[in-house]
C-alpha cells in the first residue's frame, strides 16, 4: 500500500461534515484520492472504528452506514485493509442484525479458514457460509 494511512476522524469529517473548519479540507483530500493524484488506504481498525462511531455516537440508522461504507470501500484511490473480507462482511451487515465487528469476523473466517467461528453469539448462527460453535 502507498500513500497516508487515514484515520477515522478524517472519514468522519467527510461522512458527517460535523466540524465546519476540517471538513473543506478533507473533501479536497478525498477530491484528490479519486483523481488519483494521491492515495490513502484504511486499516480494518479504523473501518470497524468508523461503523461504531457512526452507529453509536452519530446515531445513523444501520442502512445509511452500510450505504456510507460501501461509498467508501468503492472510493479510487483508496485501499481497504482485507477489502474481500470488509466487502463479505458488509454484504452480512446489510442482510443480517449482526453487529459490523461480528460480520467482519465471519467474512475473515471464511476468507481465512474454514468458516468456523468458536463463539457463544448466535448471530453468526444467521450468517451464510460460517458454522458457529460453542467451547
Amino acid at each position: 500500500m502507498r500513500g497516508y494511512l487515514v484515520d477515522t476522524n478524517i472519514v468522519l469529517r467527510l461522512l458527517t461534515e460535523d466540524d465546519p473548519v476540517q471538513t473543506p479540507a478533507v473533501k479536497e483530500f478525498f477530491v484528490q484520492l479519486v483523481s488519483r493524484k494521491e492515495r490513502g488506504y484504511l486499516t480494518t481498525v479504523v473501518v470497524l472504528e468508523l461503523v461504531w462511531t457512526l452507529e453509536s455516537y452519530f446515531g445513523l440508522p444501520r442502512d445509511e452506514v452500510a450505504a456510507d461504507l460501501s461509498l467508501l470501500i468503492n472510493t479510487p484511490g483508496l485501499d481497504i485493509e482485507n477489502n474481500s473480507a470488509v466487502e463479505a462482511a458488509l454484504e452480512y451487515y446489510s442482510s443480517t442484525k449482526a453487529d459490523f465487528a461480528d460480520c467482519y469476523n465471519a467474512a475473515y473466517a471464511a476468507a481465512h479458514g474454514n468458516g468456523t467461528v468458536l463463539s457463544c453469539d448466535h448471530h453468526f448462527d444467521r450468517l451464510d457460509g460460517v458454522k458457529r460453535i460453542e467451547p
